[in-house]
């Protein structure tokens, strides 16, 4: 009885700590993903700045050649739509920051829970073995005393 009590608090244990792991490599793979659209965002913010340079430049050198008022009112229109998403994507750029922080939390939260399971576990599977040790030990003791009394029984 107690070693079938002892698989069942080991394999609960088990359960719990595979869970936990789960829950860990989640949150671990949420952590990447947001790093990934984070890295993307930069991209995105970098090539906007090149666009942003390039137009301007152009702007700059239609403005010193002849040039039609509708062609430089292009550009400037142009321009002001870039400086529009570039300020929607340093928006971005922050909440995207603000996941990845919130994905750190949560790994490090989940990682610190996948360690506790385990140590939990761990102090389970020492205390079965504790116990059956000293179940052992006391039928062991069971066992000579038996043999003593027997012994002594059968002596005149």
């Amino acid at each position: 009885m107690s070693n079938a009590w002892t698989q069942g608090t080991s394999s609960v244990w088990d359960v719990l700590a595979s869970k936990a792991q789960n829950a860990a490599r989640q949150a671990q793979q949420q952590l990447i993903e947001a790093q990934q659209r984070k890295e993307l965002a930069v991209v995105r913010s970098q090539k906007l700045d090149q666009l942003l340079a390039e137009y301007s430049e152009q702007l700059n050198a239609i403005q010193r050649r002849s040039h039609s008022i509708l062609e430089a009112g292009n550009y400037r229109n142009f321009i002001v739509q870039l400086q529009a998403l570039k300020g929607r994507s340093a928006a971005e750029f922050l909440a995207l920051e603000a996941d990845c922080t919130d994905a750190r939390k949560s790994m490090a939260t989940a990682d610190q829970e996948r360690l506790k399971v385990e140590s939990l576990a761990r102090r389970a599977q020492d205390q079965a073995r504790e116990q059956q040790v000293a179940h052992e030990t006391r039928e062991a003791e069971a066992q000579g005393i038996m043999q003593y009394n027997l012994r002594n029984r059968a002596r005149p």
